[in-house]
Protein backbone atom coordinates (compact mmCIF):
# COMPACT_ATOMS: atom_id res chain seq x y z
CA UNK A 1 0.00 0.00 0.00
CA UNK A 2 1.46 3.64 -0.86
CA UNK A 3 1.91 5.70 1.49
CA UNK A 4 -0.92 7.69 0.19
CA UNK A 5 -3.28 5.18 -0.04
CA UNK A 6 -2.10 4.01 3.57
CA UNK A 7 -2.90 7.56 5.24
CA UNK A 8 -6.19 7.72 3.55
CA UNK A 9 -7.04 4.47 5.26
CA UNK A 10 -6.31 5.76 8.48
CA UNK A 11 -8.07 9.32 8.06
CA UNK A 12 -10.78 6.90 6.96
CA UNK A 13 -10.73 5.10 10.11
CA UNK A 14 -10.43 7.07 13.02
CA UNK A 15 -13.68 7.66 14.30
CA UNK A 16 -16.00 8.37 17.48
CA UNK A 17 -15.54 6.17 20.54
CA UNK A 18 -11.91 4.81 19.40
CA UNK A 19 -9.58 5.42 22.06
CA UNK A 20 -5.77 6.78 21.17
CA UNK A 21 -2.66 6.42 23.38
CA UNK A 22 -0.90 9.64 21.33
CA UNK A 23 1.87 11.83 22.47
CA UNK A 24 0.50 15.41 23.95
CA UNK A 25 2.97 18.35 23.78
CA UNK A 26 0.47 19.78 25.96
CA UNK A 27 0.57 17.71 29.27
CA UNK A 28 3.39 18.52 31.54
CA UNK A 29 5.24 17.07 30.97
CA UNK A 30 4.81 16.60 27.40
CA UNK A 31 3.81 12.50 27.69
CA UNK A 32 1.72 9.53 26.14
CA UNK A 33 -1.59 9.36 27.20
CA UNK A 34 -5.12 7.91 26.58
CA UNK A 35 -7.52 9.64 24.46
CA UNK A 36 -10.80 9.15 23.30
CA UNK A 37 -12.31 10.61 20.82
CA UNK A 38 -15.98 11.90 20.93
CA UNK A 39 -16.32 14.32 18.19
CA UNK A 40 -14.93 15.28 14.61
CA UNK A 41 -16.66 18.20 13.48
CA UNK A 42 -15.01 20.72 13.23
CA UNK A 43 -11.70 19.30 14.38
CA UNK A 44 -10.92 15.93 16.99
CA UNK A 45 -12.45 16.02 20.39
CA UNK A 46 -11.09 14.37 22.23
CA UNK A 47 -11.19 13.61 26.43
CA UNK A 48 -8.42 12.38 28.33
CA UNK A 49 -8.19 8.89 30.10
CA UNK A 50 -6.43 8.83 33.48
CA UNK A 51 -5.32 5.98 36.05
CA UNK A 52 -6.74 7.72 38.95
CA UNK A 53 -9.29 10.29 39.72
CA UNK A 54 -7.30 13.43 41.25
CA UNK A 55 -8.60 13.79 45.59
CA UNK A 56 -9.63 17.44 44.12
CA UNK A 57 -12.03 15.93 41.83
CA UNK A 58 -13.17 12.87 44.10
CA UNK A 59 -13.78 15.54 46.98
CA UNK A 60 -16.26 17.31 44.85
CA UNK A 61 -19.45 15.75 43.61
CA UNK A 62 -20.25 17.74 40.54
CA UNK A 63 -16.63 16.95 39.61
CA UNK A 64 -16.22 13.29 40.33
CA UNK A 65 -19.69 12.86 38.39
CA UNK A 66 -18.04 13.74 34.79
CA UNK A 67 -15.56 10.97 35.65
CA UNK A 68 -16.75 7.30 33.57
CA UNK A 69 -15.20 4.35 34.46
CA UNK A 70 -12.95 2.86 31.81
CA UNK A 71 -12.99 -1.13 32.92
CA UNK A 72 -10.20 -3.47 31.84
CA UNK A 73 -12.00 -6.50 32.21
CA UNK A 74 -14.32 -4.97 29.40
CA UNK A 75 -11.58 -3.21 27.16
CA UNK A 76 -8.90 -5.59 26.36
CA UNK A 77 -6.61 -2.80 25.36
CA UNK A 78 -6.05 -1.59 28.93
CA UNK A 79 -3.54 -2.84 31.36
CA UNK A 80 -5.72 -1.37 34.34
CA UNK A 81 -8.90 0.41 35.11
CA UNK A 82 -9.32 4.09 34.23
CA UNK A 83 -11.34 7.18 34.22
CA UNK A 84 -12.44 8.90 31.45
CA UNK A 85 -12.43 12.59 32.16
CA UNK A 86 -15.66 14.43 30.62
CA UNK A 87 -14.72 18.10 32.25
CA UNK A 88 -12.41 18.91 29.71
CA UNK A 89 -12.25 18.56 25.70
CA UNK A 90 -9.24 18.33 24.42
CA UNK A 91 -8.64 20.16 20.89
CA UNK A 92 -4.79 20.56 20.09
CA UNK A 93 -4.22 17.64 18.45
CA UNK A 94 -5.47 18.19 14.39
CA UNK A 95 -6.37 15.23 11.81
CA UNK A 96 -3.07 15.42 10.71
CA UNK A 97 -1.50 14.68 13.96
CA UNK A 98 -3.33 11.98 14.96
CA UNK A 99 -2.71 9.95 11.38
CA UNK A 100 0.91 10.97 11.40
CA UNK A 101 0.87 9.36 15.02
CA UNK A 102 -0.83 6.47 13.83
CA UNK A 103 1.05 6.02 10.80
CA UNK A 104 4.48 6.11 12.59
CA UNK A 105 2.87 3.30 14.61
CA UNK A 106 -0.55 1.43 14.64
CA UNK A 107 -0.65 0.22 18.01
CA UNK A 108 -1.42 4.15 18.65
CA UNK A 109 -5.57 2.65 17.93
CA UNK A 110 -6.18 0.92 21.04
CA UNK A 111 -9.88 -0.10 20.60
CA UNK A 112 -13.13 1.04 20.71
CA UNK A 113 -15.07 1.43 23.99
CA UNK A 114 -18.20 -0.52 24.48
CA UNK A 115 -21.61 0.64 24.04
CA UNK A 116 -21.82 0.72 27.98
CA UNK A 117 -19.10 3.36 28.44
CA UNK A 118 -20.15 5.55 24.95
CA UNK A 119 -23.72 5.88 27.24
CA UNK A 120 -21.69 6.96 30.56
CA UNK A 121 -20.21 9.07 29.11
CA UNK A 122 -23.01 10.80 26.98
CA UNK A 123 -24.98 11.16 30.59
CA UNK A 124 -21.66 12.59 31.90
CA UNK A 125 -21.25 15.25 29.22
CA UNK A 126 -24.74 15.96 29.36
CA UNK A 127 -24.89 16.16 33.37
CA UNK A 128 -21.49 18.17 33.32
CA UNK A 129 -21.35 21.91 35.33
CA UNK A 130 -18.29 22.42 33.84
CA UNK A 131 -17.74 21.57 30.70
CA UNK A 132 -17.49 24.44 27.57
CA UNK A 133 -21.07 24.76 26.41
CA UNK A 134 -19.76 24.93 22.74
CA UNK A 135 -18.17 21.70 23.04
CA UNK A 136 -20.65 19.78 25.25
CA UNK A 137 -23.42 20.94 22.07
CA UNK A 138 -20.40 19.31 19.27
CA UNK A 139 -20.44 16.48 21.01
CA UNK A 140 -24.08 15.69 22.30
CA UNK A 141 -25.39 17.05 18.54
CA UNK A 142 -22.70 14.00 17.12
CA UNK A 143 -24.78 11.48 19.00
CA UNK A 144 -28.15 12.75 18.92
CA UNK A 145 -29.42 10.50 16.20
CA UNK A 146 -27.43 7.05 17.93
Amino acid sequence: MTKKRQERFIRENILPWQLFRLFCQFTTPPKNKHLLLVGTYPHPLLLMVNSKIHPYIKSRAYLKSSQVSLKASQHYFLAHDSYIDCREVYTALTLNDIVTQVQTDRQRIRGFVNEETQDQVIAAIKASQVLEKQYKNLILAEFAND
